[in-house]
């Protein structure tokens, strides 16, 4: 007779149990199913990739496990033990530790305080009664370091920073506890080269300590050879669970979108735009910028914008993309200098007079500088231009959700309706509502700000249609992008900023890819970018 096994106890269990375990979850939003019964499972020492298109539930899911929000049913087991998160405190505790997609930084507070805040205890061992700031600085400030935030800056307001500096401070917040399970939501967007290699190093660190770690990430050459696992999501459901030695990135795709996967693909990795068409008038200036200057930020700028061309603005963090395009827009003040339009001097003092000047901008930040996340839809892409829409001084909702269907529909926005909160579409869905808000101006010059961060394949290849279209039909383009593929994928021409001055100029951009090859313009760029650090 065969002796039974002996019953583990609880402690074997949580041994023997996987970090986390995610079962049948389900969460539906005002009549749209986000998740439609989801399974996750990941073991401790484990870079789990978390992938699908934009749309398909991985940031729901991940807000479930964070504590952001409450599933309508399924079960979470942390090391074998079921658990129920209803807060993101509840999550810390549990130590899960998130790097968010969104930046949540609180601008008024400084990068010290955002690092601890809501971490006091674990960061000093004790409650928050007496913190002392300056040993919670000594204890960061090497991995503040590491990822270029120094010693003066902790004390200074994130307000007083960019996107790029926000995303790094999200990440020193999130490793300074060390976790037990770190979800990463897209954690490299807008980062430099070796910010991402020092990202996946402190990852590839983490790993060997044996935490479990979720990670998002719209860029599929980034998942092999840093990724252990691959989860797919299609439509708010899991699709595929694959160790990724046995994928290649083309079965992922499939995995991802479907049938369509390799036209997805052949569209988003286009390495030169379409060449111009002959009778194209590439010499008549648009948009000119003679000597702008802001003290401490740009240096004498002067560059033009032409009929019929995209113009990329490239350049390493610190530069000075944002800023100068901040200044054409009217957002930020300039100390000298003049912008010509059609030949005419403009004065722009705000972006009212821009938009009347025939500029536009998409901005970088989607959350806080694009969408109207109380609005819908179709307010989202009126509001921009409010008199096709009014009579008499008065909103017409027929007049609105007519213009909204129309943009809908030309632009391929997938919503519910243009009533639909804004907040609920997608990151991609929610870029082209932005888009569709600044044609709504009939802009004559539209500025993008790094048009594809945080969408997926699908998504920035039609992005980057949309932006080709544009063109097409007479609208001078500006592209700001902090990868130099992008700018040469869609760019006729490309100026480098370095520490607020224009350093370079690479030109004619499809025929040099065509006779030099991509790698020998992606350096000529990066070489004038590094100029003068050098």
């Amino acid at each position: 007779m065969e002796t039974p096994s002996p019953v583990p106890d609880e402690a074997q269990r949580s041994a023997d149990a996987p970090h986390l375990r995610m079962t049948n979850i389900h969460k539906r939003f005002q009549g749209v199913q986000a998740l439609d019964g989801v399974s996750l499972l990941v073991h401790g020492g484990e870079i789990h990739a978390l992938l699908g298109g934009n749309g398909a539930g991985k940031s729901t899911l991940l807000n479930v496990l964070s504590g952001l929000v409450i599933p309508d049913s399924g079960t979470i087991e942390l090391a074998g033990r079921e658990v129920s998160i209803g807060h993101p405190r509840e999550a810390q505790a549990f130590g899960i530790s998130t790097i968010h997609q969104e930046l949540s930084t609180v601008p008024d507070l400084t990068v010290l305080e955002n690092i601890f805040l809501g971490r006091e205890k674990a960061l000093t061992g004790k409650g928050s009664v007496l913190l002392n700031r300056r040993q919670i600085a000594r204890q960061i400030q090497d991995l503040a370091g590491e990822f270029g935030i120094t010693r003066s800056e902790l004390w200074r307001p994130v307000g007083e920073f960019g996107a790029l500096k926000k995303r790094v401070i999200e990440i020193v917040k999130a490793l300074a506890v060390p976790p037990k399970i770190l979800i990463l939501d897209e954690p490299t967007s807008g980062l430099e080269e070796h910010e991402k290699t020092l990202l996946f190093e402190h990852m590839r660190s983490l790993q060997r300590r044996g935490v479990a770690l979720i990670w998002v990430t719209h860029h599929l050459d980034e998942v092999f050879g840093l990724a252990d696992v691959v989860t797919v999501m299609r439509d708010g459901r899991t699709v595929a669970r694959t160790k990724t030695a046995a994928l290649t990135r083309r079965e992922l795709a499939v995995q991802m979108f479907g049938g369509d996967a390799t036209q997805l693909m052949e569209s988003a990795e286009t390495l030169a735009p379409s060449r111009r068409r002959a009778g194209d008038q590439l010499d008549r200036p648009r948009l000119r910028a003679v000597n702008l200057t802001r003290p401490g930020v740009l240096r004498d700028i002067s560059f033009d914008v032409r009929r019929g061309e995209i113009l990329g603005i490239g350049g390493l963090a610190g530069a000075g993309r944002t800023e100068l395009v901040r200044a054409l827009m009217g957002l930020d003040k300039l100390s000298s200098g003049r912008i010509e339009i059609d030949g005419r001097p403009r004065r722009i003092a705000h972006p009212k007079a821009a938009y009347k000047a025939g500029l536009a901008m998409v901005p970088e930040d989607r959350k806080q500088l694009g969408i109207l996340p109380d609005f819908s839809v179709a307010e989202n892409i009126s509001v921009s231009e409010l008199g096709p829409v009014t009579a008499a001084g008065v909103l017409r909702g027929r007049r609105e959700r007519a213009l909204a269907d129309s943009y809908i529909r030309s632009l391929g926005i997938k919503t519910p309706s243009p009533a639909e909160p804004i907040r609920n579409l997608s990151g991609g869905n929610q870029q082209k509502a932005i888009i569709a808000r600044c044609l709504n101006t009939k802009p004559s010059i539209l500025i993008f700000d790094e048009p594809t961060q945080g969408i997926d394949i699908h998504a920035k290849a039609e992005v980057h249609r949309l932006i080709r279209d544009v063109v097409e039909k007479g609208t001078s383009v500006i592209v700001i992008a902090s990868e130099f593929s992008e700018l040469i994928s869609l760019c006729d021409r490309v100026i480098v900023l370095n520490r607020g001055a224009l350093v370079g100029e690479v030109r004619d951009i499809p025929h040099r890819v065509a006779t030099e090859g991509y790698d020998a313009v992606k350096h000529a760029i990066i070489d004038k970018a590094s100029r003068a650090d050098r």
